[in-house]
């Protein structure tokens, strides 16, 4: 079969749905693989898969309707040239507009795939309140276009039928989208001081948080180390180099810049900490397990299925810098106790999220591999 596949973000094409995709052309099928070109060895990389690049123009931050209206033509129009079989969609956008080009231009075979419900459908300000009404109803056109609406974590489902946007008959929860577990390989603790936020800058992320908590955790323990990592994001909510500047120049937290390849950074730390007022599995929290680093995270949709608390790291509650900064001392302070975290992570992920098992229940799900007649469910 002929499969189309559409990001809103390119490098997220080959960094989270890489494996999947080569899984897919591994049995077989020919891949084209779409999103904004955010690099330039974007297209290189995605050959090395064994798939075909295509660029897309898209504003995924963006709410302009003329925008939307043109990204819908212009993905028709490239439906139409490239004639898939099959087209999967993850991220907001794709999954609405993607679900709906693909459905005028007769695809039969339409799947989704809900990374996360994000700060718009999370959001309950006035403004949102009122944006709600317009998008559940193009989600519930796009997702009645749908053969399987593949969600990463219970909570998201749960909110899409509250406000009667799927029916369960459609729905298959997978638990995460999984983590290569032989990339990201078990690695000695040689660093016992280090924490290390790896995301996105953005306020949903728990940057903030992250920034204050350190803050009181480096007066209670002057031999912490806090490191940042992440791009600099378009999104509204988005800190910039400027903002981290207070923190940076008062020696709280060193900021890392962006990395293609998190692998080393993680290594060089102790715990990472994901803060995130909202996740779809939060990804970071999985790479870190399997390359045997405990985790500190929030108690949210994302992060909780992921973290067994007290097991493999520690939940603490959203946006509490106090609860935050607590649980980094208590890590850095019991250092017995947080390897044995590690330890069991590590076990954790080996066990229920290795992608090659995750990728098996998509492919399955999508008939696109021999033995399609029964399909399974994780999470």
């Amino acid at each position: 079969m002929k499969i189309f596949i559409l990001g809103s973000y390119g490098p997220s094409l080959v960094n989270f749905r890489g494996d999947m995709i080569k899984a897919m052309v591994e049995s077989g099928h020919e891949v084209i693989a779409s999103a904004p070109h955010d690099y330039e060895d974007l297209q290189a990389q995605i050959a090395e898969l064994g798939a075909k690049y295509v660029p897309i123009e898209m504003d995924r931050t963006g709410m302009n309707p003329f925008k939307d209206i043109k990204l819908i033509k212009s993905l028709i129009k490239l439906l139409k040239q490239e004639r898939p079989d099959c087209f999967l969609s993850y991220t907001i956008k794709p999954n609405i507009y993607g679900s709906i080009s693909a459905y005028f231009c007769g695809i039969e075979n339409i799947y989704s795939m809900m990374t996360g419900s994000g700060s718009i459908i999370r959001g309950d300000s006035l403004k949102l309140k009122v944006l709600h009404k317009i998008l559940f109803k193009l989600y519930r056109f796009a997702f009645s276009k749908c053969r399987t609406i593949f969600f990463l974590n219970k909570d998201d489902l749960e909110l899409f039928k509250r406000n009667k946007i799927i029916r369960d008959d459609k729905t298959v929860i997978l638990g995460s989208s999984g983590v290569n577990t032989l990339l990201f390989n078990k690695r000695k603790i040689t660093n016992t001081n280090t924490f290390l936020f790896v995301a996105r800058l953005i306020k949903d992320k728990g940057i903030y948080e992250f920034l204050e908590a350190a803050t009181v955790a480096k007066k209670q323990r002057p031999n912490m180390i806090f490191k940042v990592l992440g791009p600099i994001d378009t999104n509204p909510t988005a800190i910039g180099l400027e903002d981290l500047e207070e923190w940076t120049n008062a020696g709280i937290v060193e900021y890392l810049g962006e990395a293609k390849d998190v692998r080393p950074y993680i290594e060089n730390s102790f715990v990472i900490t994901l803060p995130s007022y909202h996740e779809g599995q939060g990804r970071v929290l999985l790479e870190a397990m399997s390359m045997g680093r405990a985790v500190l995270a929030t108690n949210v949709p994302g992060c909780r299925q992921t973290v067994e608390d007290g097991i493999t790291g520690y939940l603490v509650p959203k946006k509490n810098v106090e609860a935050l900064a607590n649980k980094m001392v208590q890590m850095y302070d019991n250092q017995h106790e947080t390897q044995q975290m590690a330890k069991e992570g590590h076990l954790a992920i080996l066990n229920k999220y290795d992608v090659r098992k995750v990728n098996q229940v998509i492919l399955k799900n999508m008939n696109l591999v021999q033995d399609h007649k029964t399909t399974h469910k994780l999470g």
